[in-house]
């Protein structure tokens, strides 16, 4: 089975700029110490990304099952911007945030802990930033995402193996990263860490990943129709008052209000195919948030989310123009 998406007939760019936002949005309400009373927040922004990856990398492998060309792609849109964002932080943002002298900064043990990112390894802490803040510590909490993220892109190659049994694998992935999530990642205070990232995450997440696999494998494609977008988006919006079942339905509905809105056909949107600067503003819009609210902490709801949000655009532009564009162009093809 291979399913070819023209990049210029979809809407995928203009959603997953739609989920940094929401993650930027959810993270404003925590950073001024507000709690967020909506679904609309950061948390629904990570399993849009993960919805949308879990279609569209199933379809690379398909397309091209290299695992040496299929993990170069991986590596050259996740690495080339995550090492820059990673660099600037060490090096300019924290000398101007920090509270400790230049010399005590550069010598302590924690700011090479923090180059560490660059590999998956996830570290917040750098000396002496953010110490004070709502969210102390944390120069960029939403890089947690990212190790789940390249986790679900082995885990596609390994179950890819399976060739005509793929898509049985990947039902089974989904049933139990689901079964996973409702009977204990999500109820389990316990933080359960491997190479520095919290597993019940990986779980949570790697079920809208696999649930956007599911979509992919069984050609639910067909079914990414208006009149199931309007039904499911009702049923969901009625049954929110009920959370327990909001959040199991939500696991598998999402992923395909994602994906069928994606599908569809509103053609204004096409002008952001034109880039995707989605990755470098969830990259950088948390390191943005806190410096702004550590230089003005008194600082209104609504200035602290307009300059947040330009701010940060301007760094996702950089970043896409004069990176991450730059580096697709050595994306190896398939040969023919």
């Amino acid at each position: 089975m291979s399913i070819q998406i023209k990049q210029n007939s979809n809407h995928f760019n203009f959603i997953r700029l739609f989920a940094a936002f929401l993650v930027f949005y959810g993270h404003a309400y925590i950073f001024m110490g507000t709690p967020i009373h909506t679904f609309l927040n950061h948390e629904l922004g990570v399993f849009i990304f993960f919805s949308i990856s879990g279609y569209l990398i199933s379809l690379s492998w398909d397309r091209d099952p290299s695992i040496f060309r299929y993990f170069k792609r991986r590596a050259l849109r996740i690495f080339p911007a995550l090492a820059v964002v990673v660099i600037l932080s060490i090096f300019i943002l924290g000398p101007i945030m920090t509270t400790w002298n230049l010399k005590d900064y550069f010598s302590s043990q924690y700011l090479w802990i923090y180059f560490k990112n660059i590999t998956l390894y996830i570290s917040y802490y750098l000396p002496g930033v953010f110490e004070h803040n709502t969210v102390p510590n944390a120069v960029n909490g939403s890089l947690w995402s990212l190790p789940a993220e390249f986790f679900m892109y082995i885990l596609v190659v390994i179950f890819g193996q399976g060739k005509k049994y793929t898509k049985y694998i990947v039902a089974l992935a989904f049933i139990v990263f689901s079964s996973l999530t409702v009977l204990w990642a999500r109820i389990d205070p316990n933080m359960l860490v491997i190479y520095g990232t919290d597993i019940r995450q990986v779980v949570i997440t790697g079920t809208f990943f696999w649930a956007g696999a599911f979509m992919f494998h069984w050609n639910f494609k067909k079914y990414f129709t208006f009149e199931y977008f309007v039904v499911i988006t009702l049923f969901l919006f009625f049954v929110y008052q009920w959370s327990y079942i909001y959040s199991i339905a939500s696991l598998f509905l999402i992923p395909f209000l994602v994906l069928t809105f994606g599908f569809s056909n509103a053609h204004v949107l096409l002008i952001f195919n034109k880039f995707d600067y989605s990755y470098g503003f969830y990259i950088y819009a948390f390191p943005v948030q806190q410096s702004i609210i550590y230089l003005y902490p008194e600082i209104t709801p609504l200035i602290f989310l307009g300059s947040g949000f330009i701010i940060t655009m301007i760094f996702a532009a950089l970043s896409w123009h004069y990176i991450e564009e730059p580096m697709m162009r050595f994306k190896p093809k398939k040969n023919k």
